[in-house]
């Protein structure tokens, strides 16, 4: 297991969030301060998902062929048992390469609930994988403070896939 990178926060960036509701189809939303993040985590706290949240840091330099981000975060909450859980690609930071990652708890939160990964297939996050909300939306904002990379906020483990 690994808390993530270390240090590297830098001001200024700005995360996008793509959300896909069913009452509003798809949004956008920018964030590029703490209280932005704040405000798109509560939008997908409260919003009827039909498929997974996905964030990215949109002024990040590394990008793979053909444009696609080389990171990215994808975010799943049950607000009635303030349970999140969080998916990463990207840099692993100084004691691991690149790659996929999922949040990690020792203590199990919520481990009846399903909190789907990918919703058209069905895959779902593992139990150890739900955190408290509050350290999903500090997590989130690691994320964009440190220019896409691992959140250092929470414990990671390898993931198979993203």
């Amino acid at each position: 297991m690994s808390a993530g990178p270390a240090g590297a926060h830098v001001s200024g960036y700005c995360a996008e969030f793509r959300l896909h509701t069913r009452d509003n189809g798809i949004q956008v939303l920018l964030a590029s301060d703490p209280d932005g993040i704040a405000a798109a985590v509560a939008t997908i706290i409260a919003a009827d998902l039909a498929e997974v949240a996905t964030a990215l840091v949109r002024d990040r330099p590394g990008y793979q062929p053909g444009g696609r981000p080389d990171h990215g975060l994808k975010i799943i909450v049950d607000r009635a048992n303030e349970v999140g859980a969080l998916s990463y690609y990207g840099p692993g930071g100084e004691d691991y390469g690149p790659g996929a990652w999922v949040t990690f708890s020792n203590e199990l939160q919520a481990p009846n609930v399903r909190l789907y990964r990918d919703m058209d297939s069905a895959s779902m996050f593992p139990p150890d994988a739900h955190i408290a909300l509050s350290t999903l939306a500090r997590a989130v904002e690691d994320f964009r403070a440190t220019g896409g990379l691992r959140p250092s906020i929470c414990m990671w483990r390898p993931s198979t896939v993203w």
